[in-house]
């Protein structure tokens, strides 16, 4: 119990700055403001209660809130006093839709949980303590507060130096060559499979340019409703690092250039309670989102918000979240909890980024200090911390997938952390947990799904795949990977192709 980590804003103009890097007729990045940071907070208008097996929450005949339970009489009785004396006003799931795995949802009792409006005045806590004591209840709790894993940014600027880092100066401070997650090398395997879906649980995604055609319709949880515009300037960044398209003459390239976005607004601004992630986290892996990107941190857990990440789990989502912002010891919620996969940060250098919150439960780190990706506004900005982290992993993750589709999500996190570049102390530690993502390396641990040579993908390579490299010979139509039979890369079918494939028969 008790409160969360919780991100306060104030409106600031993201100021113009001059950088010596660039040349004077070439605008400057747009420096976003910092989040303030507040711990211990809480819901004052709500609390969330964990009903007891069999008891519903309902009405009486006079429209008061009671519980109700078909086997014990004293439910209802005992109840509908407790809840006026603890300020209770009203009763509400706290799900978006029903779960659709009811068998899951019943066994870890995640379905028993309701949101309790109270009485404007009403002290939560001491509303928690009197229904802990009420018939019908298994649990009370309040409902913890937190936020986007995002910390302030330098005012220096570099572009991408965290998908290709060749030393460039970012925060007054060169770079190490080659401290970087190994985007282009990664892209050489597969730029991202169209058809996987992330679930982005965040502040929105603006419609920018570089995402056109890939945002799904998602939903709004803390306002009910389906409009998902970035309330915070934080989900449209974080999901540009995921997926912004790639090799399109403009702009940046995302991890994967191809992959569709499912918006999930969890906070209000940038700010939120647990029970909104849940319900968030559990609309989504009822959608069927392949991957669910958590740039969040909270650090109470509360058991419905931990029960919620059981869930998704259970639908098969591989989940990846942001060990927080604090620079301290404390993972963050959901980063903790071993169903997911818990991101640190690092810099420009491979060095832990001071921010970064450490543990023994950090998995992987990659570059989350100082980096440039969208904007609300079809712009474009720095920012740093956790949340910019996570990303790059969610991303590694989905071209593991899209590359090898039988790829169990247990294997893909696997192949990330055995891939991993050491940091710090030899062998996994608390700061960096395996080492530092190498997106490339994880995906030379996959073999290849068919030889290059089959075509057809049969398993074998004979005259079916010669009678296909045929029917393709001369220049191809589209040589960003749409002509499987040029083996050797020069955008034609011809003699050392044929060759290749007689080689392999």
């Amino acid at each position: 119990m008790g409160g969360a980590l919780g991100l306060t804003t104030s409106t600031v103009l993201a100021t113009q700055v001059v950088n010596p890097l660039l040349p004077p007729d070439v605008a400057a990045p747009n420096i976003a403001p910092p989040n303030l940071v507040m711990q211990g907070t809480y819901a004052s208008d709500h609390i969330l209660l964990q009903l007891a097996p069999g008891v519903q929450a309902t009405i009486d005949a006079k429209g008061r809130p009671i519980l109700n339970s078909p086997v014990n009489a004293q439910v209802r009785r005992d109840s509908r006093v407790a809840l006026a004396a603890a300020g209770v006003m009203s009763t509400r799931s706290i799900f978006v839709t029903p779960l659709k795995d009811v068998v899951t949802a019943r066994a870890i009792g995640l379905d028993r949980w309701v949101r309790v409006d109270l009485v404007a005045g009403t002290d939560p806590l001491v509303a928690v303590a009197r229904l802990m004591k009420t018939p019908g209840v298994a649990r009370a709790e309040v409902d913890p507060e937190g936020g986007l894993a995002e910390i302030p940014n330098d005012a220096d600027f570099w572009f991408q130096y965290a998908l290709a880092n060749t030393g460039q100066v970012v925060g007054g401070v060169a770079g190490t060559v080659g401290a970087d997650v190994k985007a282009p090398a990664a892209w050489s395997y597969t730029h991202g499979n169209p058809n996987l879906v992330i679930a982005v649980l965040d502040s929105g995604i603006d419609p920018h340019p570089e995402l056109a055609g890939r945002i799904l319709p998602g939903i709004n949880v803390p306002d009910g409703n389906t409009i998902t515009a970035d309330e915070c300037n934080h989900g449209t960044h974080v999901a540009g690092i995921l997926a912004a398209t790639g090799n399109n003459g403009a702009g940046i390239a995302g991890m994967t250039w191809n992959a569709k976005l499912l918006p999930v607004v969890v906070v209000n601004g940038c700010t939120g309670f647990e029970s909104n992630v849940a319900a968030g986290l559990t609309w989504a892996a009822d959608q069927d989102a392949n991957l669910i990107n958590m740039s969040l941190q909270f650090y109470t857990g509360g058991a419905v918000f931990l029960q919620a990440v059981e869930y998704a789990y259970a639908q098969g989502a591989l989940m990846v979240a942001a060990t927080g912002n604090n620079g301290n010891s404390t993972i963050a919620a959901p980063a903790r909890w071993n169903q997911t996969i818990a991101v640190a940060s690092t810099d420009n250098r491979d060095a832990r980024s001071t921010f970064s919150n450490f543990g023994a439960e950090t998995d992987l780190c990659a570059p989350g200090t100082n980096v440039w990706s969208l904007s609300t506004g079809s712009g474009y900005t720095l920012k740093s911390g956790t949340s910019m982290s996570v990303p790059h992993v969610t991303g590694a993750a989905a071209l593991l997938w899209s590359y090898d589709s039988t790829l169990t999500r247990e294997e893909i996190r696997a192949h990330m952390i055995a891939s991993a570049v050491d940091l710090g102390t030899p062998g996994t530690d608390t700061f960096f947990g395996a080492g530092r993502l190498d997106a490339a390396a994880a995906l030379a641990l996959v073999p290849p799904p068919f030889a290059a040579e089959d075509l057809n993908h049969d398993g074998l390579v004979n005259a079916a795949d010669l009678a296909m490299l045929l029917s393709a010979w001369g220049a191809c139509a589209d040589c960003d990977g749409g002509c499987a039979a040029d083996f050797d890369g020069d955008c034609i079918v011809g003699a050392t192709d044929i060759a290749q494939l007689l080689s392999a028969w």
